[in-house]
């Protein structure tokens, strides 16, 4: 096993201004919320706002309704001609098969036909079924990088050319996401993202996708607010994967410490897979850390802690949303108790949405849906709900997924609160292994009656 140090600098931080979308549903709410005077980027702390203590923004580009102004001649394009189709094609990418990310691929696969499975009850597109025509996402760490960059440049063009296509939904990888992102800047194919943590595909300023699942600069901000301003931790250690996923969300975790105020003293890298972590734990107990992140899955995740805890050390530990699975208790065991994680949902609720949803997808796929089924099903739903609005046009598609800026989608993920640039800025949930159970709460708020670990130096 080879193990890696990060060398840690202070990035470079543009002086952009952020918002948070408020409240208003499309559908429902006929009240409009008051915007907050101060606006912030999903719940951004105060002194988190950068270069806020100095000077204001040049532009507040979150907070700019004209962010994904669309100029194109896509609206003009003649609409599909229903006469001369069987079916109204939506296409999906997700990792599938042999892909360390196919446990969260396979439910948003599953969370998507069950939302595609309702319309058609319902009649489809007017007496067309809807269909999903799928394609698999490969690993960028298990495929040649060429081969994987040529493989979602041709699934998108096949979407579009040869299956015809209305709209995307996918993917879960960051690269993925992005290759397809700028592929539809050309082809012009409304993409709902449903899956990638990576935060930067909406800060691309194109105008073609809509994100619904919480972002890692968004879980950052809430679990720096409760590591730095809650616990009040100062030395802080992070343990992470070498994979995108962690990688860019350890750098917007270390970003938002920076500006709070603190410095991660040691950050450590491990493959997925591994299993014997007694090295890492080792430098992090000569650096005298007080709490670890772990920015990875559940099932590596699983393994620090029983190895960490049959080492002595009883510092507290944190982890990404992708920690906070129901397998971490199974493979952790008493181990996983006081484990602090971001959420991307919270599936204790008891409102009709979800329990509904949940004993749907129980009952059809004989297992308990995740959170990347629940944002899929979500996603899908706003998806065809825009397809029926405008038509076979993808230009008027798009159209009718931009008039979710600054309102809120309340789905069987919980609501959704869309920003100017059509991320999903909803405060972040939170949760904590208590009794050998996750208990959740909505994060940047205390937590009900937190336990605090002592803290082993």
């Amino acid at each position: 096993m080879r193990t890696v140090l990060l060398r840690i600098a202070v990035p470079l931080v543009l002086g952009l201004g952020l918002t948070s979308a408020w409240a208003q549903t499309p559908s429902t709410d006929s009240a409009q919320a008051k915007p907050d005077s101060k606006p912030r980027y999903a719940n951004m702390p105060d002194a988190a706002v950068p270069y806020g203590r100095f000077t204001q923004p040049y532009k507040e580009w979150y907070i700019d309704p004209n962010t994904l102004s669309y100029y194109g001649a896509a609206r003009s394009r003649p609409a599909g001609d229903l006469s001369k189709m069987s079916e109204v094609a939506i296409g999906f990418l997700g990792p599938l098969e042999n892909d360390p990310e196919s446990v969260f691929g396979i439910p948003m696969l599953r969370g998507a036909q069950l939302a595609m499975d309702d319309a058609n009850v319902l009649g489809g597109y007017r007496g067309k079924p809807f269909v999903l025509k799928v394609h698999h996402d490969e690993d960028w760490e298990v495929v040649n990088r060429s081969a994987r960059w040529g493989s979602t440049t041709t699934d998108i063009v096949k979407m579009l050319f040869d299956e015809n296509c209305w709209a995307m939904l996918g993917s879960i990888d960051g690269q993925s996401t992005h290759i397809a992102l700028r592929v539809t800047l050309k082809v012009e194919l409304p993409i709902m993202d449903t899956g990638t943590t990576d935060p930067t595909v909406t800060e691309t300023g194109i105008q073609w996708l809509m994100h619904d699942f919480p972002d890692d600069r968004q879980q950052s901000y809430a679990l720096a607010d409760y590591v730095f301003n809650q616990r009040r931790l100062k030395r802080i250690g992070v343990l992470r994967t070498q994979a995108r996923y962690a990688r860019i969300g350890d750098v917007k975790f270390e970003d938002e410490a920076r500006r709070l105020g603190h410095q991660v003293i040691l950050e450590v890298k491990f493959r997925r897979g591994d299993t014997d972590f007694s090295k890492q734990l080792r430098m992090m107990q000569d650096a005298r850390i007080e709490g670890l992140v772990i920015w990875g899955e559940f099932p590596e995740a699983a393994l620090i802690l029983k190895q960490m805890r049959a080492m002595g050390m009883r510092q507290q530990v944190f982890g990404s949303s992708r920690v906070a699975y129901p397998g971490l208790l199974k493979i952790a065991g008493p181990a996983a108790e006081g484990l602090v994680a971001t959420a991307a949902m919270d599936p204790s609720r008891q409102d009709l949405k979800w329990k509904t949803f949940e004993e749907r997808y129980r009952q059809k796929f004989n297992e308990e849906p995740d959170p990347y089924a629940a944002y899929a099903y979500d996603g899908m739903n706003i998806l065809i709900a825009a397809i029926r609005k405008s038509g076979l046009n993808r230009g008027r598609i798009m159209d009718a997924l931009r008039e979710y800026e600054t309102k809120t989608y309340d789905g069987v993920a919980g609501r959704a609160v869309f920003d100017y640039t059509l991320n999903d800025v909803a405060p972040v949930t939170m949760t904590q292994v208590r009794d050998g159970k996750f208990v959740y709460w909505q994060g940047q708020t205390r937590p009900p009656e937190v336990k605090v670990e002592a803290e082993s130096h």
